[in-house]
């Protein structure tokens, strides 16, 4: 298990820096300190290296949603905080958000990772309009439907424009901006406060 870690923190990183395309068995093998048949062992074809990388992305980036807060938006905010944090840091994020916006051939792994996280957002979405946060025509699925999209757009434009350098303030103004078309009036300093902490 920790020789397939090593595999795939070295394919990330190889897919990250050139693209699936370019990327190379040869040049991750030699990355990850393996035989060319090791990673074969592990990973039959480059299709199923990058597989690999997108389902671990999955794994990584759902276990920042937390229901612990007893603010539903709030963990909401964090959450989105907890992603930006993994696409600064972790090559395994980074790279298998690349790749699911890369190739057609990944389309069914990045279908059922969205379906999954526009699920999860909704649900949390649920709460936050049950518990008073939100006031709003929208419902929890349009919501999630939308806020997870305009998350891999900020997160994505950031990319292209300064390597992410500006994501923090990007997803500040994101936050800012949804926010303030569907939270609750009572709920609003404190909301907009939580935004400003936690991109502060």
């Amino acid at each position: 298990m920790e020789r397939r870690a090593l595999i795939l923190e070295a394919a990330a990183r190889e897919f990250e820096r050139v693209g699936y395309a370019a990327a190379t068995i040869a040049a991750i093998a030699r990355a990850a300190g393996v035989s060319q048949g090791a990673l074969y062992f592990h990973f039959p074809t480059k299709t199923a290296l990058a597989l690999g990388v997108i389902d671990e992305q999955n794994v990584r980036t759902f276990d920042v949603v937390s229901h612990v807060d007893s603010s539903p938006t709030a963990s909401l905010v964090a959450a989105s905080r907890g992603i930006a944090d993994m696409l600064l840091t972790d090559p395994i994020v980074s790279a298998g958000i690349r790749l699911s916006l890369e190739r057609g051939e990944f389309a069914p792994a990045t279908v059922a990772f969205y379906d999954q996280w526009i699920g999860g957002i909704s649900d949390v979405f649920r709460l936050a309009i049950a518990s008073g946060e939100l006031r709003t025509d929208l419902t929890a699925e349009q919501l999630g439907s939308t806020t997870v999209p305009m998350f891999t757009g900020v997160q994505l434009v950031s990319a292209v424009r300064t390597g992410r350098q500006d994501l923090f303030p990007a997803l500040d103004a994101m936050w800012r901006l949804l926010l303030g078309g569907i939270v609750d009036p009572r709920h609003r300093d404190r909301l907009l406060g939580v935004v400003a902490e936690t991109f502060g």
